[in-house]
């Protein structure tokens, strides 16, 4: 298959994105839009909420070729003083959001019988952790090996996975202090020398969301600055 620009052009294309009201979820939504996608916004909420949502906005579009999701939760505390509440907030906030999203997703794409692109954001901290990150990693670990385990169920169908795992980004500042030895790390050991920005995300977005990612499913790609480099 040779290179064509019809490959980034997304016209025609129904999109959902879930959690578009949050820094990672509107530059998803503003890629798609800019590559001519109808796309739908759906903000952030209850896990429990998403599936109905999802359903919604693919109904009033007429259909969904696209889902792009990006909830994100963050929790830093040392073990000892995790508790039941704060364990179910950070797995439901994280993972069971992309869990429910993906099942609405793929409940119509089925129904359409046409294929279809999901694009789900995670977190570096998914492979690599963190001091104080434990139920935050195991909640992005789990979001990776979900992409992973349905990319083989729904690959027959035409439909694939993809993920695209953030590093340290600008709007981070209210959950790493660069002054604290181990948080710190997150920025002095991006390779790029800065803090990712939310347009920074929409090139590969686009990609995965389009004809172009072709044979490529189940895999998550890092946007990181090559920080996983060190971690």
């Amino acid at each position: 298959m040779s290179t064509h620009i019809e490959h980034f052009d997304l016209s025609g294309k129904n999109a959902v994105v879930v959690a578009a009201n949050k820094p990672a979820g509107n530059a998803l939504a503003d890629a798609l839009e800019e590559a001519d996608a109808n796309v739908s916004r759906v903000d952030s909420r209850p896990a429990a909420e998403i599936a109905d949502a999802v359903r919604k906005a693919a109904d009033d579009l007429g259909g969904i070729d696209i889902l792009a999701s990006a909830p994100d939760l963050f929790l830093a505390k040392p073990i000892a003083k995790i508790t039941p509440e704060d364990l179910g907030n950070v797995m439901m906030g994280n993972f069971a959001s992309q869990f429910s999203a993906c099942q609405a997703a793929v409940e119509r794409m089925l129904a359409q019988g046409t294929g279809g692109n999901i694009v789900l954001v995670t977190s570096v901290l998914g492979e690599r952790g963190l001091p104080n990150t434990s139920i935050y990693s195991a909640a992005h670990g789990a979001v990776q090996n979900f992409i992973r385990a349905l990319a083989q169920e729904i690959a027959p169908h035409g439909i694939s996975v993809n993920g695209i795992a953030l590093g340290w980004m600008s709007w981070m500042e209210d959950r790493l202090n660069p002054s604290d030895p181990d948080a710190g790390r997150a920025v002095r050991f991006t390779i790029a020398k800065r803090a990712g920005e939310p347009e920074d995300i929409g090139p590969m977005a686009v990609w995965l969301a389009g004809s172009g990612v072709g044979y490529v499913t189940g895999q998550t790609f890092q946007l990181d600055g090559g920080l996983t480099e060190h971690l």
